[in-house]
């Protein structure tokens, strides 16, 4: 949570300091690093939980190679590929910032992954310091240079002080030296766990990135700028919640995958938690977000009320992700993910038809909306597939949930237009929905209370 608010207020500093235009370049940046860095996700991290011999050194040594070659590899596509990048984004005067973006990813190259392997343990303290020594290098690193040069290329400089921050940070609290190294029977594994990540990068990047590069390269930087600016109000929190909720249920997922009713205990626990956080939080954007983008960014930044009703409901499916990719990670079933983000490319075609047909950000949105809910329903059926859920459980739950979303941008679309007369009728269905949702997710919210009593009894 640390780390997202430390994004969330780099970008408002970007904003206040650059303005739209050169915050829509800037993210333009952003795009390009995240699409290599997808595009080439081994799923490294992940593995040394997920591996039945994960605690090994020489799994570690193993793991530390092929980060560094990947950091390596990214850094040098960067360079060479700059040019045409920036040309196909319509924007050739960043070329020369692709280029000097490429330190960044060889300086992270060098990541100590022993922070990882301690999760093993459930001790989260080393990836949590290495967060929280790299996110406030960034934004201090992103404030200074934004004031000194007051364009989009301050986000270079916070990148790559997040980048040697965390590097330090890692190797200060890891407990193991750093080493590299290969072995066969470890790297047969890493790579079958490995490979689908690969392909599912490009869909992941293609699926949750897509969005923005659409808008950026057929409406330009400046709406880029306005867009990503709002969704990061509510993709910063979504993303804190969505890594916590991975990092908390793998190790207890993992552990409990060869015993079937402990291990649908713990899933049914994380499907119900991603449901009633991402109802919660889509229920709130749609409510603040207006007020949230004048406070954070000004008055210039605001948008029609659907917009952030769309958003909201955008982000809560792509949160709820969580649920179904965890449990795959968990199982060894890596495959999973890459079909749940094959799934997402069926919104592309949609969104690309939107924009030609001039719906704006609204009819973008929308036909993303469409593909995370399809791509949810394909992950939930591979899962089902392998008995690793209860489909009839969670198929209700899943559409009582969509209900739900499709209230809420029925209360958009209504204040924007003003169509009062429609106000009862979706007071009826919020209330309904929320109700069902709450009886159904009773276990959940019962055990969030008496999480919040006892904190509160311990305070007193």
């Amino acid at each position: 949570m640390f780390g997202q608010l430390c994004a969330l207020l780099r970008y408002v500093v970007l904003a206040r300091i650059i303005g739209p235009e050169q915050l829509g370049l800037a993210a333009f940046l952003m795009l390009t690093a995240q699409f290599l860095e997808n595009v080439s996700d081994t799923g490294s991290d992940r593995f040394i939980v997920q591996d039945r011999e994960g605690d090994s050194a020489r799994l570690l040594s193993v793991v530390h190679s092929a980060m560094t070659l990947r950091g390596v590899l990214i850094a040098g596509a960067l360079v060479l590929f700059a040019g045409p990048v920036a040309k196909l984004y319509g924007t050739p005067q960043i070329g020369t910032s692709i280029m000097w973006l490429a330190i960044t990813p060889f300086i992270a190259g060098f990541v100590h992954y022993g922070i990882r392997q301690a999760q093993r343990a459930r001790d989260f303290r080393p990836e949590s310091a290495t967060i929280i020594a790299g996110e406030s290098a960034a934004l201090l690193g992103t404030a200074a240079a934004a004031y000194i040069v007051r364009d989009h290329t301050a986000v270079i400089y916070g990148l790559a002080m997040r980048a040697i921050a965390m590097v330090v940070a890692s190797h200060v609290t890891a407990r193991r030296a750093y080493r590299w190294g290969y072995a066969k029977d470890e790297a047969v594994r890493f790579g079958a766990f490995a490979a689908p990540l690969f392909l599912n990068g490009f869909l992941l990047f293609v699926g949750s990135q897509g969005d923005r590069l659409l808008i950026g390269s057929t409406v330009g930087p400046t709406a880029l700028g306005y867009y990503s600016a709002i969704l990061l109000l509510i993709l910063s929190p979504m993303a804190a919640m969505s890594r916590f909720m991975m990092t908390l249920h793998l190790p207890t997922l993992s552990a409990r995958r060869d015993e079937q009713p402990a291990f649908d205990q713990a899933s049914n626990r994380l499907g119900g938690r991603a449901i009633v956080l991402a109802a919660v939080a889509a229920a709130g954007f749609t409510l603040v977000g207006p007020g949230m983008t004048w406070l954070f960014y000004g008055k210039d930044y605001l948008q029609p009320v659907l917009v952030f009703a769309l958003l909201a409901a955008l982000q809560a499916l792509r949160f709820v992700r969580v649920w179904p990719n965890t449990i795959a990670v968990a199982v060894g079933r890596s495959s999973v993910v890459t079909v749940n983000n094959l799934a997402r490319l069926v919104a592309l075609p949609a969104a690309l038809l939107a924009a030609m047909a001039g719906w704006g950000l609204e009819g973008i949105v929308a036909a993303y909306i469409a593909g995370e809910v399809i791509a949810l329903l394909a992950a939930l059926a591979q899962l089902a597939r392998r008995r690793a859920i209860n489909v009839r459980r969670e198929l209700k739950r899943t559409a009582m949930f969509c209900v739900f979303l499709v209230t809420i941008c029925g209360w958009g679309l209504a204040i924007q237009a003003g169509v009062v007369w429609t106000f009862p009728v979706l007071a009826f269905m919020t209330v309904a929905t929320a109700a069902e949702m709450a009886t159904r997710e009773r276990p959940v919210l019962l055990e969030a209370f008496e999480m919040a009593r006892r904190r509160l009894g311990r305070r007193r």
